[in-house]
This record gives C-alpha cells, sequence and structure tokens, in this order.
C-alpha cells in the first residue's frame, strides 16, 4: 500500500516539477486560447480605402429659347423659292424670297436640272457642320430629333439650289416667259424658315405644358413649297439679345440663390459662356430660371429646345462614400480651458475634491476636434473627464470654471487602421451621387489610404474589428 502512495506522489510531483518545456507548452496554449476568442469576438467588415479625388455635381437643364422674332407672311400664293440660306442673316432691302403662281418655275428647273450646280464646297461643309452638331447631342430616347434634322437639311439643299438658279439663271427664266414676284426684307434679321408657335411667348407667360418636348410641333417651309396669302413666308430673328429659360426645384434655387451671372456649357456646341440670371415666377406659380445672353445667337437659330450644363467649381480633397459618415455627440469644453503642462502636453486643469480641500489635476484626455469656441472631448465613465467634472482656467483661479454637461454633434467615420473603431471627424465641402469630398490635411481628421468602416451602424468606439 505505501508502495503504491510513493508512486502517486512520484506522479504528482513529476507533473508538478518545474521545468522549461513545460512552461512553453502552458504559454503557447495560453495564446491560442487568447487568439481563438478574439477572432471570435472581432467583428468582420468591409471597409474603404480613402483617395484623393474631386466631385462635379453635375447641373444639366434642357430649356426652351425665347427672342425676338417676327413673323413675315406671304404677300401672293404660289409656290415659294428663297433667296436665303435658314439661319443667314438678310440686310434691310436685301431679296429674301419670290413667289412663283403658275408652277412653270419648277417644270424649268426639272428640264434643266443639270445645267444647275446644287452644291459648292462651302455649302457642302455647312452640312456638314450641321450633322456633326447634331450627333453629339442625339439621343435614342429623342428619336423624333432626327426628323427635324431632315427636315433642315432637306431646306438647306432645296434652298442652296434655288439661291443658284436666282442669281444664274433668272434672266433666262425671264426670257423664257416665267413670271415670279421678288420680296424684300424691310428690316435687318437672321432668316429662319420654321415657325412653331413660341414666337411671341414671353418670360411671364412661363408655364410647365411648354417644356412638354412630345407635345412640341414646327412648320418647316421649304423652297418648292406652296404658301397662301396671309400665312407665314418666313420669319426674322431681329436681335442678338436672346433668354433661356428652364424649370427650377427648391434644391436649384437654394443653391444659385443671390448670384447674377452663370457660366453655362453647351456640350454639343463645344463651347461655353458667361450668362445672366435670375430666378423668376411663371405664369403657373412654378420657379424658373432665366438666363440671358447676348451672342451666339446665330448658333441656334434652328433649336427651341437646348440642353445645357451650368458650371460650377470642381471640388478636391477626400473622397468618401455618404454611407460610412454618421454624427456622434460629445462632450464641449470652452476653448479657453485647454492648456499646457511643463512637458508641452495638452489637456485640462480637473479640479478636485478632497480631504484636505480642493485642488487641481491635469489630464489629458483625448480630443477629437477643436474649433474656434470648443474642444470636443469624448467624456465616458473610463475617461479622466466625466460629466459633471469641473474644468479651470489654472491652478491659481479656481474661481473661473467650467462644469462639463453640454454636448455637441460631430460628423466623422471610423478609421480602423490599428485593427479597431476610431472615430475621426471630417468637414464635408460637396457631396453628390453617394460620395462626398471632404477638407484634406484637417486636424483630427483623414489621410489618404486611411482605411474607414463603410457601415458605421454595426461599430462603436474601441471595438476590435476583423478586416
Amino acid at each position: 500500500m505505501s508502495q503504491k502512495k510513493n508512486r502517486i506522489r512520484r506522479n504528482i510531483w513529476y507533473f508538478l516539477k518545474p521545468s522549461v518545456g513545460k512552461l512553453l507548452g502552458i504559454l503557447m496554449a495560453a495564446y491560442f486560447v487568447f487568439t481563438f476568442f478574439s477572432i471570435r469576438n472581432r467583428v468582420q467588415v468591409n471597409f474603404y480605402e480613402v483617395e484623393e479625388g474631386s466631385l462635379v455635381k453635375e447641373h444639366i437643364y434642357t430649356g426652351i429659347i425665347l427672342r425676338d422674332e417676327t413673323i413675315v407672311n406671304s404677300a401672293d400664293n404660289g409656290y415659294i423659292y428663297y433667296y436665303v440660306a435658314d439661319g443667314r442673316k438678310v440686310a434691310n432691302g436685301n431679296r429674301v424670297y419670290s413667289i412663283d403662281e403658275t408652277g412653270d418655275l419648277m417644270n424649268y428647273l426639272n428640264t434643266h436640272a443639270s445645267e444647275i450646280e446644287v452644291l459648292n464646297s462651302s455649302k457642302v461643309t455647312d452640312i456638314r457642320t450641321e450633322l456633326l452638331h447634331d450627333s453629339r447631342s442625339f439621343s435614342d430616347r429623342d428619336f423624333k430629333t432626327l426628323y427635324t434634322l431632315k427636315d433642315t437639311l432637306d431646306a438647306h439643299v432645296i434652298e442652296y439650289a434655288s439661291m443658284n438658279i436666282f442669281s444664274s439663271m433668272s434672266e433666262q427664266m425671264r426670257e423664257s416667259g416665267i413670271n415670279f414676284r421678288e420680296y424684300r426684307s424691310d428690316t435687318t434679321g437672321t432668316v429662319c424658315t420654321y415657325t412653331d408657335g413660341y414666337e411671341d411667348i414671353t418670360e411671364t407667360e412661363l408655364s410647365s405644358s411648354l417644356f412638354n418636348q412630345s407635345a412640341y410641333k414646327r412648320d418647316v417651309i421649304k423652297s418648292g413649297d406652296t404658301v397662301t396669302t396671309g400665312n407665314p413666308a418666313y420669319k426674322l430673328i431681329t436681335s442678338e439679345n436672346w433668354m433661356i429659360a428652364f424649370p427650377m426645384d427648391k434644391e436649384d434655387v437654394d443653391e444659385f440663390r443671390g448670384r447674377d451671372t452663370l457660366r453655362i456649357s453647351f456640350s454639343d456646341k463645344d463651347f461655353s459662356t458667361q450668362a445672366g440670371f435670375k430666378v423668376i415666377s411663371g405664369a403657373d406659380g412654378n420657379q424658373y430660371g432665366l438666363l440671358s445672353l447676348d451672342s451666339y445667337q446665330i448658333q441656334f437659330t434652328s433649336d427651341r429646345f437646348v440642353k445645357f450644363e451650368i458650371v460650377t467649381n470642381d471640388v478636391s480633397g477626400l473622397k468618401i462614400p455618404d454611407k460610412s459618415i454618421t454624427t456622434k455627440d460629445f462632450s464641449i469644453i470652452p476653448v479657453r480651458f485647454l492648456t499646457m503642462d511643463e512637458n508641452g502636453n495638452q489637456g485640462f486643469y480637473k479640479a478636485v475634491v478632497s480631504e484636505s480641500g480642493t485642488g487641481t489635476q491635469f489630464v489629458i484626455p483625448e480630443i477629437y476636434n477643436t474649433d474656434e469656441e470648443y474642444c470636443y472631448v469624448d467624456c465616458k465613465d473610463d475617461t479622466v473627464l466625466r460629466p459633471g467634472d469641473y474644468v479651470i482656467s489654472s491652478p491659481s483661479d479656481t474661481e473661473d470654471r467650467y462644469q462639463i454637461g453640454p454636448v455637441k454633434g460631430l460628423k466623422g467615420v471610423y478609421n480602423i487602421n490599428k485593427g479597431y473603431a476610431v472615430f475621426k471627424k471630417v468637414e464635408i465641402l460637396e457631396s453628390a451621387n453617394g460620395y462626398s469630398i471632404v477638407r484634406k490635411n484637417s486636424s483630427y481628421g483623414l489621410s489618404v489610404y486611411d482605411h474607414i468602416v463603410l457601415d458605421t451602424e454595426t461599430v462603436h468606439d474601441g471595438q476590435l474589428l476583423y478586416r
């Protein structure tokens, strides 16, 4: 029996006897247990790497053109032929069109077609330019604009032909017994060979129905068409001043409030310009923007609706997703209480009450932001400052004190560079399309290549995270 007890004692002593190997084994086991529970308790999150970028907020609109337009009615019945191409200027007293009452001119053109030079190189260039501009602005969702382009090109070809005819063959036609009457302009302006019912609309008559392009219709008059007395023969644009009216929502009105000029860009025309700007109320009570221009009118003579962009300055900084931004409340302490100790550390003197009386203690809490008025401190129970504590300006002036209590929110993100969540404030410069541009190189803020949490609702300060 005694031998059995001795063996048991020896076995116990063997296991309890200290050794380096056993100590390493215990440490490794403890390490694996700690690692297992650390990983188990970590929250796996999606993160975003902060990058430099810029944000251009799109301000693209479609407006209607308002200008000084005078419709000139036909003085006779018959077939109309133009001396001036659509979109070209005519001086006071110059020939604009002629009327062939009998149709003999059309027969003459058909029988002498081989003698007519329809298009020279300059006219071909004009048509190519027209095609280029329309191709840039073409959209599958607005296919009807293709028919407008076809009508415009047809009119150009016929007008160029008739201009050549009347300049080079008028005497021959008269000798052949073809009679036609010529009509001249009584003012200077730009000739347009279409009407659309918008000629007399003013800014006070604006309404949402005018911007319905699906209901828009225009009547194009081409050389060779028949016209009747008193009906439109052409119209004249008599001023270089023109306007673009466009609908605005409340956000637009707020953004451009107080501006009297705007820079606008026409992507299909490849140019931008400065325009006068004001906001007006239409006849339907809605808000409309009104852009005023005094040049480039001739490039838009065939347009009633125009697509343009209001150009705003690009905002550059650090680009982050909007969904990564949250708001957190911090205790605010007047910045005048922030001071330094003899080692150069920034902190506060906290009033400490003990049995011997009131003293002071210099504390160094983590500061998340400072502005002109306040320091922002997270005063939780485990920090050196708590709600209800007093801070004083200096140990020698305990009467100048402030009780911690009021809070104020800061916008920010959770930085996870070190494997746990740390709140970093952000200063938003601009937001659009799900992203925000925040100020770069700001104190207590973000830096390029920082990793931030995408879903801020699943984390809190100091939380251990797994990426």
